[in-house]
């Protein structure tokens, strides 16, 4: 935990800091890239790694670096504020992607900071490249979850990690079709083991997702993560994909290599509220606004 006001104050000058310069790189290299990023007339969007949190099939070029910044609702009791998530990734070859990434709550707003308790680390290798009848598949390795940090302890009796749990060890199969010659429309499927309360949970999670580029630069997504992995407080149970989250998002490319994303997570308020105190029963979380920034460069 982060709770000396001067530190405070400081994660949040350089989270200002780094989220200034990477805006005031991506207007200069943008004018340099939008050029060579033309094709036909149209420039291509580019390619989704994820949906909103899942994974999809895609992967990082060669030679090419990938920044992400999160903000998003802090959901802890004692930080008032929002929480920031930066990442960033690497594309080692035309399969392998590798990166990292740390945050914490409470980096925008005032009061008490909460830094996370890991780094996040990224592993991903696409093992089969999509064709025309068949869809790629990916698969790797990542600890980095989601909405901020949850609980004070992790044991037998109780969880502490992830609000949206870290994937852990994945596979992610994508199918992607071009409607009416114009339309980008990609179905995608994963499968995911995340050692976060692994004392507990022995079983693998799934996510169904869809996105659709409606054109150059709009696309929209909406996914499903079955949570079999998450426990209903309340009653104590874990498998129900009736329970699951639902996020939806669209996706603005103001450049090729910058875009926005604003993105609903939990739209119908699924994920219960932890509450350490068992006398008070446990509530919906609520649905939640999410901003993401990307930036996508070449070395």
């Amino acid at each position: 935990m982060i709770s000396a006001r001067p530190r405070g104050h400081a994660l949040r000058t350089l989270a200002t800091l780094a989220l200034l310069t990477a805006l005031s790189r991506v207007s200069a290299q943008a004018q340099e890239e939008l050029p060579s990023a033309t094709v036909t007339g149209q420039e291509e969007m580019i390619q989704p790694r994820r949906l909103i949190d899942m994974h999809t099939a895609g992967v990082l070029p060669r030679g090419s670096l990938d920044f992400e910044t999160r903000v998003y609702p802090s959901r802890h009791n004692d930080v008032d504020g929002a929480g920031i998530t930066f990442s960033i990734a690497v594309g080692i070859t035309d399969r392998f992607m590798f990166g990292g990434g740390y945050g914490g709550d409470g980096l925008v707003g005032h009061g008490t900071v909460r830094g996370n308790p890991w780094p996040g680390l990224l592993l991903k290798y696409r093992i089969i490249e999509e064709t025309y009848h068949f869809p790629g598949l990916a698969i790797g390795y990542d600890w980095q979850g989601y909405g901020g940090i949850e609980g004070y302890e992790n044991s037998d009796n109780s969880y502490r990690g992830y609000v949206y749990k870290s994937e852990g060890l994945f596979a992610a199969m994508s199918k992607n079709y071009l409607l009416f010659t114009k339309v980008q429309f990609g179905i995608h499927v994963s499968v995911n083991y995340s050692i976060e309360e692994i004392q507990r949970v022995k079983w693998p999670n799934g996510y169904l997702g869809l996105d659709i580029g409606i054109n150059e630069e709009l696309a929209v997504a909406a996914e499903y993560n079955l949570a079999l992995n998450h426990e209903d407080p309340n009653s104590g149970q874990y498998i129900n994909p009736l329970h699951g989250f639902f996020n939806a998002g669209i996706r603005w490319a103001m450049f090729p290599s910058f875009y926005l994303e604003f993105n609903a997570k939990d739209i119908f308020a699924k994920k219960l509220l932890r509450n350490d105190d068992p006398a008070v029963s446990d509530s919906p979380l609520g649905w939640s606004r999410e901003l993401k920034l990307v930036y996508v460069t070449s070395f």
